[in-house]
């Protein structure tokens, strides 16, 4: 019996140790692992306590030996100086010592200007937290979290999925779990708008967009175009906009799309301008009359939709003063042509 005792709760540790290696696991969707302030010396840029939920993280993994790591620390420079604006931070990781890794940024200067950091002495916590939770062994190896601190993507930063799961997070657009959750009532929603079915096609969009609606913002858009142009209810099409605002009426992100979007989109039969110029009140209101250069833009973008072409010269003059230099042309290119339009005496 008590040989039997014995195998019993050996056999129940060996299954609780395997519950235990499964839960570390890190995969997409999961949340992001803690402890940057307490194993990390920082090296460059302000050290980093814990995640901010304001923020969207690039966490990557590299060495100074490492030749593709070279490589790509031009590119992930140029996505941190364009999208720090936006509330992006990239920390790279090194297994090396302060030694070893301080003189080599100090030599980068410029083409390395995110934040670096290097493991403490014998602290393996974040490598085996990231990378070996990850099961990933080889560097550059980088890992996106999103302002909700879960891991949307991990692989290499030159993987153009990379680039594409970086800004449509800073965008607060990307979320690959919640896509696979509404996949399905998603299918199922085209194709009945397909046959026509608009109201079985409406019930399913609505229970799509219900699992995060700032998110899934573009389905909402989606959603509108249906009833709109498909359905030919307008009365419907006005009520989902407005309810799909209201949904996003405290995201600052969702609300910037839907501005810009509202105020400038070509695949529709005719915009919704009044729907336009809610979403930017209320993302003006939300912003506390931010000099946030895209808030201004998108604002703009409204005046300009609606005929006002002085209010959007000003405004994305203002803009364009404000943004970074690596964003200053796209600003400039909108501020002409807005500027051309009030010289041909346009209101």
């Amino acid at each position: 019996m008590r040989h039997l005792i014995g195998s019993a709760i050996a056999a129940i540790a060996i299954v609780t140790s395997a519950y235990a290696q499964e839960e570390e696991k890190l995969k997409i969707g999961s949340a992001a692992p803690a402890g940057f302030g307490e194993h990390l010396e920082f090296i460059q840029g302000d050290a980093i306590q814990a995640l901010d939920s304001d923020k969207v993280y690039v966490v990557e993994f590299w060495a100074t030996w490492c030749g593709p790591c070279k490589q790509s620390i031009p590119h992930l420079n140029k996505l941190h100086k364009e999208l720090a604006p936006k509330g992006l931070v990239i920390v790279g990781i090194s297994d090396e010592t302060p030694e070893k890794v301080r003189p080599f940024v100090k030599q980068m200067g410029s083409t390395m200007s995110y934040c670096v950091a290097v493991q403490k002495k014998d602290d393996q916590h974040m490598k085996t937290k990231w990378m070996k939770a990850a099961e990933q062994s080889g560097i550059p190896c980088a890992f996106v979290v999103n302002r909700k601190g879960k891991v949307v993507f991990f692989g290499h930063p030159m993987d153009p999925q990379f680039d594409r799961a970086v800004r449509l997070t800073v965008a607060n657009r990307y979320d690959p779990e919640l896509f696979s959750r509404i996949n399905d009532t998603l299918a199922e929603a085209r194709r009945v708008a397909k046959l026509r079915d608009y109201r079985q096609a409406q019930s399913l969009y609505e229970k799509a967009i219900a699992e995060d609606p700032a998110t899934l913002i573009d389905i909402g858009f989606e959603y509108w175009r249906m009833l709109k142009d498909q359905a030919n209810d307008a009365a419907g099409a006005k009520a989902a906009i407005a309810k799909l605002l209201d949904q996003v009426k405290d995201d600052r992100f969702a609300l910037l799309e839907a501005t810009n979007y509202l105020a400038t989109a070509t695949d529709v039969k005719a915009r919704d301008l009044d729907a336009a110029k809610s979403a930017a009140d209320r993302l003006m209101e939300i912003a506390g009359g931010s000099d946030d250069p895209s808030v201004m833009s998108a604002v703009a973008a409204v005046a300009a939709a609606r005929g006002d072409w002085s209010t959007a010269a000003d405004m994305q003059y203002d803009a364009w003063m404000a943004a970074p230099p690596a964003s200053k042309d796209s600003f400039k290119k909108a501020l002409d042509q807005y500027e051309e339009r009030r010289s041909k005496g346009a209101k």
